[in-house]
This record gives structure tokens, C-alpha cells and sequence, in this order.
């Protein structure tokens, strides 16, 4: 193989690689908060807790951030609640979602016993804001709505099914996901739990 041949094949392997891990849902990139003098002084090494995962959708990374209003037309990012635990759920006006919610504004109700400081964003997708204020409104739920009327978050989330929940904790890092519905108030409440203690 020639050398102009070779680099060809190497930079293909490489977009391979970096295509197969982005495919894969995993964190992009570890970013230290803090430089890394381990291999001068391994004491002066800064604990793990220091270091921030990457950007990505999984258990284990820093959730996306993203730029939305809410039903007031307040601009909402997921980072204005950095510092407090975040349960993100995904919904439309489907069957699962209609019976979710009102599962969704139980755990919000005892937020105070189960995870202190907890925030409930919940984004609705491709909607439009008056129908979805009434149907809040309809229903009465008081925790946060926010609209993703172009899916964009969505798609910065890899969502395929609706509903979806991210449970991300005090420094942004996603703790855990369901998929589709919560089957009753009971799922919720261990899983807030633990996202409080983290």
C-alpha cells in the first residue's frame, strides 16, 4: 500500500471509530475539571468527582443542554437549575403520556419527602403552546412545561419513544432513564430518591 493510500485508510478507520461511538450513545469526551499531575505527584491528582463526563445521553454522561420557553414564553435551559436535581420527561398527547402525568405531578407534589429541591421539567414535543396550555391547564399540573414546538431537544436527546424521563442529578450527570411510561407513582418516588442522595 502507498503511503498517500495508507493515510487514506487510517483517516477511514478513524471516522469509523468516532461514527460507531457517537452511534453507540455514549459520552463524548471526559473533561477535567481540574489538570491532571498524576503521573508527576500522583497525591496532588484530583479525586474522580472532580472530573465531568462528556456530552451525551446515557447513564454516565453530562446531559445536553438546550435553550427552550416555557408556557409563560420564559427562556428555560436545563443549566439554570444546575445544583438541584432534575427529573426531564419527554411527552406528547399520547395514551401513555396522559396516564403518566398525573403520576409525574404526585412525586412533584411530595418532592419535599422524596428529593428536596427537585425540579420537574417536562417538554413537550411538537406541539403547539395553546393547545398544550390548555391541556395543562385542563388538568391542572403545576410542575414545569416547557415547548420543544420543533423537536430540537428531542433530537438532542435521541428520543425514539415518547414518553421518555431523564433523572439528572446536582452537577448535570444522567442517573437514569425510563423509557416509555412510569407504570405508577411508586416507580417514581425510589428513583427520585436516589437522585436526591446523589
Amino acid at each position: 500500500m502507498t503511503r498517500g493510500k495508507s493515510q487514506v485508510h487510517l483517516i477511514l478507520v478513524l471516522l469509523a471509530l468516532v461514527s460507531s461511538m457517537a452511534l453507540a450513545g455514549g459520552c463524548h469526551q471526559m473533561v477535567p475539571l481540574a489538570p491532571d499531575y498524576s503521573d508527576y505527584a500522583p497525591t496532588l491528582a484530583p479525586p474522580l468527582a472532580q472530573r465531568l463526563p462528556g456530552v451525551g445521553t446515557s447513564v454516565g454522561c453530562l446531559a445536553p443542554d438546550f435553550k427552550l420557553v416555557n408556557l409563560n414564553g420564559r427562556e428555560v435551559s436545563l443549566s439554570d437549575y444546575r445544583g438541584k436535581p432534575v427529573m426531564l420527561n419527554f411527552w406528547t398527547y399520547c395514551s401513555a403520556c396522559k396516564e403518566e402525568l398525573p403520576y409525574i405531578q404526585s412525586a412533584y407534589d411530595a418532592r419535599g419527602s422524596l428529593a428536596p429541591g427537585l425540579v420537574v421539567l417536562a417538554v413537550n414535543v411538537t406541539q403547539l403552546p395553546d393547545q398544550v396550555e390548555q391541556f395543562v391547564s385542563y388538568y391542572g399540573y403545576t410542575f414545569e412545561i416547557i415547548l420543544d414546538t420543533w423537536g430540537t431537544a428531542a433530537s438532542d436527546y435521541s428520543i425514539h419513544q415518547i414518553p421518555t424521563t431523564f433523572f439528572i442529578d446536582r452537577n448535570g450527570i444522567i442517573l437514569d432513564i425510563q423509557v416509555g411510561a412510569f407504570s405508577g407513582p411508586a416507580v417514581i418516588g425510589p428513583k427520585l430518591t436516589e437522585l436526591a442522595n446523589r
